[in-house]
């Protein structure tokens, strides 16, 4: 075991850091709560992360976005995320793919990536609605970001299945369009009680890095015990 890792496996034991060690997630999204996600995925002893993201770091992620910096403005969130786990997580492999996903490209992303398990912290509604419904086709376990923008209260976030959403429009949307598709459950997701306060007309949404850094971090806690569990 790398001395890195040595505090977690004094919490979850060996058979249980094995078995993180050999495990492989799919992360699409790296922004406030993906970011987070995955480093606290990378740091807890995941073997392996496939990263993708089609956008770049621009000042207006300095507020929330974990791995943002002004150092690395414009560069690709995934392969700005990708050196940076290799330097914190040295027993973590880090690929990195700049994609926006979509209908046309989950298949395949999927294909190429060959998950134990997914994590959606995807913004764009049609791109989450395709890679969740794909990642229920095949099987696969899957965990997905809600709404975190607009919320003040990080003890309101809660991880359910999506089935058990409330207050959260996203969610309500997310769930509408997989009912659509004939997939009503099987999506673990972090999800806020609390309701979205009022958007100021002309300005971007408002996000604190308290919760969506939450949320990310509540993401990762499941997929490991998940990921860790002999079952």
């Amino acid at each position: 075991m790398s001395e890195t890792l040595l505090r977690a496996e004094a919490l979850l034991g060996a058979e249980a850091m094995a078995r993180l060690r050999a495990a492989r997630v799919l992360v699409v999204g790296l922004g406030a709560v993906g970011g987070a996600c995955v480093e606290a995925l990378a740091r807890s002893g995941v073997g392996e992360l496939w990263l993708v993201d089609g956008d770049v770091f621009e000042p207006s992620n300095l507020n929330r976005q974990p791995f943002a910096a002004l150092s690395i403005l414009g560069q690709p969130k995934a392969d700005a995320t990708a050196a940076r786990l290799r330097d914190v997580a040295p027993t973590c492999a880090a690929t990195a793919e700049r994609l926006r996903v979509d209908a046309a490209n989950v298949g395949a992303l999927l294909d190429r990536a060959a998950p134990q398990a997914v994590v959606d912290a995807i913004d764009d509604v049609p791109a989450k609605l395709a890679l969740l419904a794909e990642c229920l086709r095949r099987g696969l376990p899957a965990w997905s970001a809600m709404g975190a923008a607009r919320k003040r209260d990080p003890s309101a976030l809660c991880v359910t299945d999506l089935s058990k959403t409330q207050v959260c429009p996203l969610a309500r949307r997310v769930r509408q369009g997989l009912r659509a598709l004939g997939l009503e459950r099987g999506v673990r997701c972090v999800w806020s009680r609390e309701p979205a306060a009022p958007q100021i007309p002309g300005a971007p949404l408002g996000s604190l890095m308290p919760v969506t850094a939450s949320a990310g971090l509540l993401l990762a806690a499941d997929v490991i015990k998940s990921l860790s569990s002999a079952g």
